[in-house]
């Protein structure tokens, strides 16, 4: 009897132990989806809005990891969301620290075929944590030293991460791609936290603003900062 209650006592601390242990690491997660996503990311918000399109370096010459050539404002993601886009897609000094990545070999901005990024939905700042919001309507604008890119949302697909096709020139899986084409790929994981999937936002060119003109006027409070 005593034996069965000694084996009842160390299973019952068992239990509260694991259970104590599940609530640390829901405790961390919260932290790192309420709190520190949001910390990171406002840090990247803040470098981005007061980034002098000056510093860019210009598309062409960005060949080296996390060479800094544009910044992208959002609206669907936030009214003043804004981020810097570098050269590759490596956690760092990329992902972690930039925002915004560029696919080595994809098409830069306002070119003809793919201009591919991505960026972490959860952890460091989480800059395309809410890309699934994106609907028809919606645009993305890419700014470089020559201007003011705009894209207009297209589709949104969740596929495997061997599914490479996304950010060809002419994206397959995207409704009324062509050859000549000019497109933009937003990826990031799914779901958020995990990497199982990929999510993929495709988005079409639609116009191009001189820079000496300034920021379009849906998002000329840019210009303002």
């Amino acid at each position: 009897m005593t034996k069965h209650r000694a084996k009842r006592s160390l299973a019952f601390k068992a239990a509260i132990a694991l259970f104590a242990i599940g609530l640390g690491f829901l405790g961390v997660g919260a932290w790192q989806y309420l709190f520190a996503d949001n910390i990171d990311g406002a840090a990247k918000q803040n470098v981005a809005v007061q980034y002098s399109p000056k510093r860019f370096i210009d598309p062409a010459q960005a060949t080296h990891l996390g060479d800094v050539f544009a910044r992208i404002v959002v609206p669907r993601l936030g009214s003043d969301y804004v981020r810097l886009v570098g050269e590759g897609t490596k956690w760092h000094p990329v992902l972690n620290e930039i925002g915004v990545g560029h696919y080595n070999n994809t098409a830069m901005p306002g070119e003809v075929g793919n201009f591919a990024t991505a960026a972490h939905r959860g952890g460091f700042g989480g800059s395309y944590k809410n890309i699934h919001r994106l609907v028809k309507g919606d645009k993305v604008y890419v700014e470089t030293n020559q201007g003011w890119y705009t894209y207009g949302y297209r589709q949104t697909k969740i596929v495997k991460p061997t599914d490479t096709n996304v950010i060809s020139a002419v994206p397959k899986e995207l409704a009324g791609s062509h050859e000549g084409g000019s497109y933009m790929t937003m990826t990031s994981c799914d779901p958020i936290f995990v990497n199982t999937n990929r999510i993929i936002v495709w988005l079409e060119l639609e116009g191009f603003t001189p820079i000496d003109r300034g920021a379009p006027a849906e998002i000329a409070w840019v210009d303002a900062k």
